[in-house]
């Protein structure tokens, strides 16, 4: 499934490479693929580091943001694969102390 997402997204980049109009709907399906993809492999959760990423996909996508929001839909589902001590690591790198 990861696989195919991330071919999707490559072959979207591809298409709004030279003119992003008409290419929202696209772009937010594929947001919505990839949340519901993580979901699927996480039995129904999202972590904290992908919610982020998928936040900042919508709202980039919202903006006229394409690229942008293909880009952090592609984070999400990538960093939905690290190991754990990896994804502690990496949500947490660059966030204020608690």
């Amino acid at each position: 499934m990861y696989r195919d997402l991330l071919k999707a997204i490559a072959d979207c980049f591809e298409r709004i490479a030279d003119d992003h109009a008409g290419h929202g709907g696209e772009v937010a399906t594929l947001i919505e693929q990839c949340q519901q993809a993580i979901k699927d492999s996480r039995e129904g959760a999202l972590g904290p580091w992908e919610q982020r990423e998928l936040d900042y996909a919508r709202a980039a996508q919202r903006a006229g943001w394409l690229r942008l929001a293909l880009t952090a839909a592609e984070k999400a589902l990538l960093v939905s694969q690290l190991p754990p001590a990896e994804y502690a690591y990496g949500a947490n790198c660059g966030q204020p102390a608690a």
